[in-house]
């Protein structure tokens, strides 16, 4: 079983029917690892669907279960798509 889910901050804002915006985040899928950061990047290697990642400001990871880290919606150990990408740019 996955131990974390993986969220992303979409850029772009969510208008609702009444006209209202909100902030758009969105649950991109489930990952492994030993800790939020390398799940992340674990599911940025190899997502479970095609992703345009021009669409995505930033991605967290959240323990799937009770961890009092939890729910700080990406306040925190946010990893931006351009550091995952910089990874592999300059060969590391």
């Amino acid at each position: 079983m996955p131990a974390y889910v993986v969220m992303a901050a979409m850029k772009g804002r969510f208008l609702s029917e009444r006209g209202n915006t909100y902030d758009n985040f969105q649950m991109l899928g489930y990952s492994d690892g030993t800790n939020p950061m390398t799940a992340v990047s674990a599911f940025f290697d190899s997502p479970q669907y095609p992703i345009d990642w021009a669409d995505v400001d930033y991605l967290w990871a959240e323990r799937l279960a009770d961890d009092a880290a939890n729910g700080h919606l990406g306040d925190y150990e946010r990893v931006y798509v351009e550091t995952l990408r910089a990874r592999w740019g300059d060969g590391g």
